[in-house]
């Protein structure tokens, strides 16, 4: 597939690309330009214009193409599904999933889009100034940079690119290297239904090369990232340079609490759910599993009987249960976590090997002293074990994290379970359900080291516009005063 610059398909100007493999078949799907600096330069320059004409292109209308978009989405959806699959990794039933919440996404923001309002304030509150009245209005930022994590493509384009364009941007799309061909896709089905061409453009490659000159620019208004918490330092740091406003959606070690009067059955259900989904490379899910000591055995049997035996394969063959990581490089990453954990002092209860690129479903015993009970993350399916004693004891362990996406608990008690949810450092919390959760409302994002800003309807809509504030002087004075015409008040710098 090609990139699309100003509604043309390209390739790269040196003429290089990339493989895009299904690394379960190592089968070449198709190749993707690796954009130049050329390329992503000019797409900045035809993305100066094309904000322009979508901030004046009536709401109405950008709302009317955006639903005509979510039309063609659903009608091309399993042929998507398939290509998902295969270039993700993830399995076939996942795969539609994700794009039926892009749709869904796409769909929320089309309306959103009509609803953005503005506030009429009168500034009676302040003496000298009772005649005037204010008027806010939310504009659009201008030119958007979304960058795109590997795990949820689709999902991710739907959250950044349909906010945008919503709000009245335009947007350049940075997709992840390993899997653009469903962003690619989209972004196709977006321009047939009427979006400008200068106004949305996809241009692919490596991070190091897109993604850093993209977030070094002084011709992007906003940023949104989702990936590594790593990565999200360094394009703060470039985005700084030009205050550029940035929101970041980042690393999470998310803690699962399980109290000993929950029930364990529904508990057991929604940890190998969340470790499991995705093949394990999800932001927001069960990492850190801690049972309390009087259940701990228990939940450590049946959670084994759930996940042993899951049927590895090709994950575009729909009886396939689990599919391999996103390439070799990220499994061997994941191994190499496992036997440093072990080194820690952490036990293999379950599984545990790499072959290529797949990792088999693992269950690790760990203690508070092992790296991924804190700010070791591991992004894939390996479910990391701990016993505590007190709801306390569980608290200070989820909080002992750099990081704060998302976490659960579990409990009958539900007065245990707010307390527990009012004092864990994180962006969400679930009680009496799993934590790869993310409804599309919701204010998503994280605390501490996971992030910055929030992804969700209105919250996205707040963070990809900007307020405009309009005073009409004496506006509000009586037309008959003698002093209608107000005095001059000076206040504020």
């Amino acid at each position: 597939m090609k990139m699309l610059i100003n509604g043309e398909k390209r390739d790269a100007r040196g003429g290089s690309f990339s493989e895009t493999l299904n690394v379960a078949t190592n089968e070449v799907i198709d190749t993707i330009p690796s954009a130049s600096v050329e390329d992503i330069q000019e797409a900045l320059e035809h993305a100066q214009e094309g904000a322009k004409i979508w901030a004046e292109t009536p709401a109405h209308q950008r709302s009317a193409i955006l639903t005509k978009f979510v039309a063609a989405l659903r009608q091309n959806i399993e042929e998507l599904s398939i290509l998902l699959a295969g270039e993700s990794g993830k399995i076939l039933a996942h795969s539609r999933n994700e794009l039926e919440t892009a749709a869904r996404i796409f769909e929320g923001f089309a309306e959103e889009s009509k609803r953005i309002f503005g506030q009429s304030i009168p500034l009676d509150i302040q003496p000298g100034l009772e005649g005037d009245l204010l008027i806010t209005k939310r504009e659009p930022l201008g030119v958007i940079a979304a960058i795109l994590a590997f795990n949820f493509p689709a999902e991710l384009y739907a959250q950044k690119v349909g906010a945008a364009l919503a709000g009245g941007n335009a947007v350049i799309v940075k997709p992840p290297q390993d899997d653009s061909l469903t962003c690619i896709r989209m972004t196709e089905l977006l321009l047939e239904a009427g979006v400008p061409g200068n106004t949305l453009q996809i241009v692919t490659g490596s991070g190091s090369v897109t993604g850093d000159y993209l977030s070094r620019s002084p011709l992007i208004n906003g940023l949104s990232f989702t990936g590594s918490t790593k990565v999200g330092e360094m394009i703060g740091e470039n985005t700084a340079r030009n205050v550029v406003r940035t929101f970041l959606e980042l690393n999470g070690n998310d803690a699962f609490i399980v109290c000993e009067d929950a029930d364990i059955d529904l508990a057991v259900q929604h940890a190998a759910i969340g470790r499991l989904y995705g093949n394990g490379q999800v932001c927001v899910a069960t990492k850190r599993i801690l049972v309390e000591e009087s259940r701990y055995s228990e939940f450590l049997e049946k959670l084994t009987e759930q996940v042993q035996g899951k049927k590895a394969g090709d994950p575009t063959d729909p009886s396939t249960e689990i599919g391999p990581l996103i390439n070799e490089r990220a499994a061997k990453d994941v191994e190499n976590q496992i036997q440093q954990a072990v080194s820690e002092g952490a036990t293999v209860r379950l599984g545990g090997k790499r072959d290529g690129a797949f990792i088999e479903p693992t269950i690790l015993e760990i203690t508070r002293e092992v790296g991924i009970a804190t700010d070791d993350e591991i992004f894939g399916p390996v479910f990391a074990l701990m016993p505590f004693r007190g709801i306390d004891e569980a608290i200070d362990i989820a909080n002992a994290s750099s990081f704060g996406l998302g976490g659960a608990v579990f409990s009958t008690d539900f007065h245990k379970a707010f307390y527990a949810a009012g004092r864990m450092q994180t962006g969400m919390v679930s009680i009496n359900g799993g934590n790869c959760y993310r409804p599309d409302g919701s204010a998503f994002g994280g605390y501490k080291k996971s992030g910055i800003g929030r992804e969700g309807f209105l919250y996205t809509l707040e963070e990809l516009t900007q307020i405009k504030s309009i005073v009409m002087r004496g506006i509000l004075t009586n037309p008959l005063s003698t002093n209608s015409a107000g005095i001059e008040t000076i206040t504020g710098d």
